[in-house]
């Protein structure tokens, strides 16, 4: 837009004063590329990209059809690295096309004139599969990072009146419930394989721990020892699996070689332990203990069955670790802070933590996704709903994005699965 300084001049004359600030205003929209606000925050103007947007790579969906392009519309609104743009602002043009059957292709175009930069094909289990996949296919190619798309979760949800599993994909634009056990259940974890999930249920009168295959429908029991069976989580690289079990009086560190075989104490203390954590390569394991009178995170040596404690200097209550993927060096976890519950990242390297929710509802319970980039949790508001969101914990400044409606029901204990 061009503009004529002697017109301007001319219809500043004869303005009134309000009339005045919005000619002001418009004239800035075209001589200036952002404006801050003593805050610090940025006065959005139209034509005036943030700082948040220029971090994002901008695309659209060329000629993709209007059947195909919501489920992808979604799976890039969710992405931190990804903008949705009119193609004449975008830099790359990815049209997904259907190819028959459970196949699709991809075409991604950039410059001007456009030009064919890339082609990809993609198959999956279902169209959507495919799509997700070939989704996760352009992730790659143009950030060089793992995509998620493509990945499963598990999570509880009370839609019947009951807390019961289901799995969906990771935009949980497809879900199903697995159990109808009208029982408590809980600590819902995916085995390394993705074929079953390990859960917690007093289905049989007491605690136990229970593999669900998702293929054959059947249920194995894994721990019904004296006392209560509280969690199972299996090593990512082999069959071990990590148990809490309180057979010996209070909740101890157990590791069984194989799901359902005889398991080994591997903490012995009069403290309680919970939410066994596996670095991604299964060699480290961090555990959280009241050893020290409040929750803390401790790494556990699985040699000697001794803890370390991790000083995150955030909180006196810290729980719930979770292991990047990618970066061992980085965790998350939840501590109790201001009054509630919110997410943390530790850093091992820099022994520093940082915050990554806030506001007036609580975060827990968070996953990493197999990008380590994105953290799945859950959101409690002070009225007790829950809902899983997701947060790119690399884009400054990014927010988390609800993953679903109200009509999931009361949505928690997410546990993600990428299949190879």
């Amino acid at each position: 837009m061009n503009v004529d300084m002697d017109d301007w001049i001319n219809n500043l004359r004869r303005t009134s004063f309000s009339s005045l600030v919005i000619l002001m205003l418009s004239a800035m929209v075209c001589t200036s590329s952002s404006l801050s606000a003593q805050s610090g925050n940025k006065i959005l103007l139209p034509g005036i990209e943030s700082d948040l947007a220029r971090k994002q790579i901008a695309v659209d969906l060329g000629s993709t059809s209007s059947t195909l392009a919501p489920l992808i519309q979604k799976a890039f609104s969710l992405h931190g690295g990804f903008r949705l743009s009119h193609p004449k602002e975008s830099q790359y043009s990815i049209t997904f096309s259907a190819k028959g059957g459970n196949q699709v292709g991809i075409t991604i175009q950039s410059g001007s004139p456009p030009r064919i930069m890339k082609t990809l094909a993609s198959g999956g289990d279902s169209i959507d599969d495919a799509l997700l996949r070939g989704c996760d296919k352009v992730v790659n190619l143009l950030l060089k990072t793992p995509g998620f798309f493509a990945g499963k979760i598990s999570y509880l949800s009370n839609l019947s009146g009951y807390k019961e599993i289901f799995v969906s994909n990771a935009l949980m634009s497809t879900s199903r419930p697995n159990t109808n056990f009208k029982k408590i259940t809980f600590n819902a974890s995916w085995g390394n394989k993705g074929q079953g999930i390990f859960f917690t249920s007093n289905r049989q009168l007491f605690n136990n721990i229970f593999y669900l295959d998702l293929e054959s429908r059947k249920i194995r029991t894994i721990a019904n020892y004296r006392g209560s069976n509280l969690s199972a989580v299996q090593n990512p690289k082999n069959s071990q699996v990590a148990l809490i079990l309180s057979s010996t009086g209070n909740p101890e560190v157990w590791i069984a070689p194989n799901p359902g075989s005889k398991p080994k104490r591997l903490t012995k203390n009069k403290s309680n332990e919970s939410g066994p954590c596996w670095s991604s390569d299964g060699r480290r394991m961090i555990v959280t203990s009241d050893s020290r009178g409040k929750p803390q995170l401790y790494e556990l040596s699985l040699s000697t069955g001794s803890l370390t404690r991790i000083s995150t200097n955030v909180s006196s209550h810290c729980t719930e670790a979770s292991w990047n993927p990618i970066d061992s060096s980085k965790i998350s976890f939840t501590a109790a802070v201001g009054g509630g519950f919110q997410i943390f990242e530790y850093s091992f390297n820099s022994r520093k933590s940082r915050q990554l929710t806030k506001g007036v509802s609580h975060g827990l319970q968070s996953v990493w996704l197999n990008d380590g980039r994105h953290i799945i949790y859950t959101e409690r508001s002070s009225k007790g709903k829950m809902r899983l969101m997701i947060l790119d914990t690399e884009l400054v400044g990014a927010k988390p994005k609800a993953l679903h409606g109200a009509n999931f029901g009361n949505c928690s204990q997410a546990s993600f699965h990428y299949p190879n």
